[in-house]
């Protein structure tokens, strides 16, 4: 038996949300039926988020005038108070992108506005692949836009793989469509907007690493001040975050590390080799350097989870950055939790543990998950 969870995001679009929006809609546009829109209570509440998004994206549809510019222009107005905020306006930004894909400029600019309040980065991908050229010209503009926020959805809305959003195959396949778009934004002075602009490469790391770096060491020439170096540096960083975990070789040289290291790895141990479900995997080891120079040091950690076909798929987890030093010696502990968690099953039996240096395996072992 499935237990509902009070706190599920879904339930926030509830009656007390249909209410305050008639409320706000009806306050610059008195014709609006509120009576007719509230109707769809009892059924949204049988569904679940994304759902209950929908269907106040189709009542607003059926209660505000049949005109789409008439409408958009209500639902923009109804926001200037300022009482419908943050994922309250969802179903706007649905509303736009469903029903507003032949009056691209109005649309656009309505979507401008929105994601100052909320976001509109899932709304404007439609626009993408309707008019590429359109909406990239209009998002141009956008970088240079004063609003962070409106800075962050050029990143935001254009990435490639955008979770909760539909995948933009034209700019998989065309990556530089974007770099363009995000270019104007590397040294943004907004953190907000940096972090996007490092999900974006992210991204593109996934379908085109070789494209990704080449870029970002592009990049790296135009930083000419210590602030533009440090802020192109921690995009780098975050953007080859998934390249250094697989231990691609020009992800981790572009951030100074070399694959070749003089080290070895001593006392490497599990103290509990048999695990069960809640339990913590503990794992120590010692790490020496054989060099006169100090080296850079990258260290992850792989687990290769059973599968229930007996198979083990690994997973990479970061552990830590250290500069060390000749001859240095260095204690190195981790733990990590063996939790229930929604993206991952948990089988029985024999898993992998290994420690990664700098995008290679040096030591391994096995341990056993008890159910």
């Amino acid at each position: 038996m499935t237990t509902e969870n009070p706190n599920a995001l879904k339930h926030m679009y509830d009656r007390k949300l249909l209410q305050k929006m008639a409320d706000e809609i009806s306050g610059v546009h008195p014709e609006f039926n509120k009576k007719e829109f509230l109707k769809i209570t009892t059924s949204m509440l049988k569904l679940e988020m994304k759902d209950r998004v929908r269907l106040i994206r189709d009542q607003l549809k059926k209660t505000l005038p049949e005109d789409y510019l008439k409408s958009l222009n209500i639902l923009v107005k109804s926001t200037k108070s300022g009482q419908l905020t943050g994922f309250n306006l969802w179903p706007y930004t649905e509303f736009v992108q469903t029903y507003g894909l032949d009056n691209m400029k109005t649309s656009l600019e309505s979507l401008k506005h929105f994601t100052t309040l909320f976001t509109s980065e899932w709304a404007v991908r439609p626009f993408v692949k309707k008019d590429l050229k359109q909406t990239l010209d209009f998002l141009k503009l956008c970088s240079h836009d004063p609003n962070h926020h409106v800075r962050r959805w050029v990143s935001e809305g254009s990435r490639p793989r955008l979770p909760w959003g539909e995948r933009l195959h034209i700019f998989i396949e065309k990556p530089e469509l974007t770099c363009k778009l995000i270019e104007p934004l590397i040294f943004d002075s907004e953190l907000y907007v940096r972090k996007s602009v490092a999900n974006h490469m992210n991204d593109i790391t996934k379908d085109n690493p070789d494209f990704a770096v080449s870029t970002l060491k592009k990049w790296k020439s135009k930083a000419k001040t210590k602030e533009q170096i440090e802020r192109l540096d921690w995009i780098t960083r975050h953007a080859l975050r998934s390249l250094i975990k697989q231990g691609h070789k020009d992800a981790l040289k572009i951030i100074g590390v070399s694959q070749k290291v003089s080290l070895k790895i001593n006392k490497f141990k599990i103290p509990q080799k048999s695990i069960n479900m809640g339990e913590k995997i503990e794992f120590e080891f010692e790490l020496v350097s054989t060099s006169s120079k100090s080296q850079t040091i990258v260290i992850d950690y792989v687990i290769h989870f059973l599968k229930s076909n007996g198979k083990k798929s690994p997973k990479v987890f970061k552990l830590k950055n250290i500069e060390l030093k000749p001859k240095e010696k260095c204690l190195i502990k981790k733990s990590h939790p063996v939790k229930e968690i929604t993206t991952r099953k948990y089988y029985p039996g024999e898993h992998l543990l290994e420690i990664q240096i700098n995008g290679q395996v040096y030591n391994k072992t096995k341990w056993l998950l008890n159910l």
